[in-house]
């Protein structure tokens, strides 16, 4: 094959994927399940990281399947990728945002009680300093 050929075909993302292979089918699985973790509002470097994780998931799931199978894998590279793998990953759900702390409802109901007790008092207590 010609030297600029190589050149065209070369991938640059995992949108350059056209999708027929498994690999590149996986690869597009991968990223939705970590946008999805992600709570569906990745930023575009967010999108960057995740393609890139989900393309480690995918070479260390194919070296673990071709071990698996019998195929003469070395397994110091199995291991590598899936190192490689694993630390992507945890990368990307280590940016997700933390969720907004919501208030539970019977805190909100001891709170309007408390608030409510705390104006009988100043009431009573003006009604008092009224009578002095």
């Amino acid at each position: 094959m010609p030297h600029s050929r190589l050149r065209r075909l070369r991938l640059h993302t995992i949108h350059h994927l056209d999708g027929r292979s498994i690999a590149a089918r996986r690869a597009k699985a991968v990223v939705r399940d970590l946008v999805q973790a992600l709570g569906a509002t990745a930023t575009p470097m967010q999108l960057q990281a995740i393609e890139r994780a989900a393309m480690h998931v995918v070479i260390a799931e194919d070296y673990t399947a071709r071990k698996l199978a019998g195929e003469a894998v070395c397994a110091l590279e199995m291991i590598r990728a899936e190192n490689t793998a694993r630390r992507s990953v945890a990368a990307v759900l280590a940016s997700k945002p933390d969720p907004t702390p919501t208030e539970r409802p019977g805190l909100a109901i001891a709170r309007a009680r408390w608030a409510e007790a705390d104006r009988a008092k100043a009431q009573a207590k003006e009604k008092d300093s009224d009578h002095d």
